[in-house]
């Protein structure tokens, strides 16, 4: 499943989490899911939860997105695609849990990076504005997660590789099979997109990410 963990600077946002996906109805996995996804130079989303309910919609939000920088409109947008997508798997697996969360970070029209989540629990329809945030499945490892980082975790800190060793190290601390120890980052600034891949002991790279949008 999921560990997400991020924070909104005053210049800046980082997304982390696990690079760990399961497969529906098995116990097989794999470790190289990255689950925060640049949709252009300026906005980035991030998910939990079922896949299913993210894939269906997700190359049409890259196309609008591709063709406006607007925080705005892409929110609006995503909310009806991810409504109808939640909708049709209801429909085909009336079952099945379908809990799931997406987040969308970048610059608003005044300039200023805002983080904005998404659940499944009203279906997506409301925006909660997002400062600093940590979302597990499964919840039964939110207390783990958010014990350390509200002991572990100085808020006041401007140093962005302080917080990649902090959050990469509250991912690795949970202990479940369905949570991975490798993670992965994006941090967007005003200065351009890195990309952060963490090793489970720990270690990091950090690279500049070039993405190219049709729109000025």
């Amino acid at each position: 499943m999921t560990a997400l963990i991020g924070k909104k600077f005053e210049d800046s946002v980082l997304i982390m989490a696990d690079k760990r996906i399961t497969y529906r109805g098995t116990e097989k996995f794999s470790d190289d899911e990255k689950k925060i996804i640049v949709l252009n130079p300026k906005v980035i989303f991030a998910f939990a939860g079922v896949k299913n309910v993210i894939d269906l919609p997700l190359e049409e939000l890259k196309t609008l997105a591709r063709k406006t920088n607007s925080l705005e409109e892409i929110e609006a947008h995503a909310k009806k695609l991810f409504l109808a997508s939640l909708n049709v798997f209801k429909t085909l697996h009336p079952e099945q849990d379908y809990a799931t969360v997406y987040i969308l970070a970048g610059f608003a029209a005044n300039g200023i990076p805002r983080v904005t989540y998404f659940s499944s629990d009203d279906d997506f329809q409301t925006g909660n504005l997002l400062e600093f945030f940590y979302k597990t499945f499964p919840n039964t490892e939110m207390e783990i997660l958010r014990n350390y980082l509200i002991k572990e975790v100085d808020s006041n800190k401007k140093n962005i590789k302080y917080y990649i060793r902090k959050f990469s190290s509250a991912i690795r601390r949970i202990n479940n099979l369905k949570v991975g120890k490798n993670a992965y980052a994006i941090y967007l600034s005003k200065n351009g997109l890195l990309e952060i891949e963490i090793n489970e002991h720990g270690k990091f790279n950090m690279v500049p990410i070039s993405i190219h949008s049709s729109v000025n």
